[in-house]
């Protein structure tokens, strides 16, 4: 119990925090999104009452308070620790090893979340937890762009796994991947020989423009060098030029690529705003109950 005088009269000076008043408080600050405090008294309940079994409960709201702070090393470090403790073998640790694939993906590095859900994947023997896992697996794979391996992620969905997720209404929705607009990489580069072409392919009019004008403004000046006998200036010109024009033909291709892209990922985004998906939104566990780790809507 701790006990903090106040200098007045003992029995109506001291103020008695036990470990529901601290845990409550902790709970009120998570909840009211002031993730720094909630953080720093969720410590400070684990400091004072370590016997607690609320004490998991706290350790995992310190690495969502990280989470929702956008400080994801923190949050990995905690979520790691938590996971090398407890292991596929509780509530927290279950979460903790779905975070952790999720600090990945919000620090950009989707391989390292895939791994890491592949681990899992291969220690637990939970059917749901497997099937959360592909799932979650999957919606990875669409976000990096690479729609076959998404597939194959949701095709080992159990059957009841698969009646949970809602998997066939998904998968007619992956079925419009076929009309995202795409650009041909080869084509943008045959028609960046003009000057702008690749660009002009690829949607970039100003980028196109741009181009046609610099590299065609020297190409001309160059010829007009050495026509007026400016060996010099024609020969710098030149090497001017022949640094736009091969930047233009470089850019050309690779708008293409980022095209591609883009359009994939808008539809990435629209495929997830239609089923409602957000992991881990809200998540948090309150004593015995795990809070929503992935929100469906139907």
């Amino acid at each position: 119990m701790l006990l903090i005088p106040s200098g007045a009269v003992a029995d109506q000076g001291e103020i008695l925090i036990n470990s529901d008043i601290q845990m409550k408080y902790a709970d009120d600050c998570f909840t009211g999104q002031d993730y720094r405090s909630a953080a720093a008294e969720y410590n400070r309940f684990i400091y004072f009452f370590p016997d607690d079994a609320r004490v998991p409960h706290a350790r995992f709201n310190i690495g969502m308070s990280f989470f929702h702070l956008k400080d994801y090393a923190a949050a990995l470090n905690q979520f790691t620790a938590i996971f090398d403790n407890e292991g596929a073998f509780t509530p927290t640790g279950i979460e903790s090893s779905l975070m952790i694939s999720r600090c990945y993906q919000r620090s950009g590095n989707y391989k390292a979340a895939i791994e890491n859900l592949t681990y899992l994947i291969r220690l637990s023997g939970d059917k749901a937890l497997v099937d959360k896992a592909w799932h979650q697996m999957g919606w990875l794979y669409l976000e990096s762009g690479e729609f076959g391996e998404a597939r194959a992620a949701f095709d080992r969905i159990s059957s009841s796994g698969r009646t949970d997720f809602d998997m066939n209404a998904l998968e007619a929705q992956l079925n419009g991947q076929g009309a995202i607009p795409q650009k041909s990489p080869v084509t943008a580069g045959i028609l960046s020989v003009v000057p702008g072409g690749g660009y002009l392919y690829c949607e970039r009019y100003q980028d196109a423009l741009i181009a046609f004008f610099f590299t065609g403004a020297f190409i001309y000046g160059a010829v007009e060098s050495f026509n007026q006998d400016l060996y010099a200036l024609g020969g710098m010109m030149s090497l001017v030029g022949l640094g736009f024009y091969s930047g233009s033909m470089y850019g050309g291709i690779t708008s293409a690529h980022k095209f591609n892209q883009a359009k994939k990922s808008e539809f990435v985004r629209e495929l997830k705003n239609k089923r409602g998906v957000d992991f881990s939104a809200g998540a948090g566990i309150r004593e015995k109950e795990i809070l929503a780790g992935l929100l469906v809507r139907f």
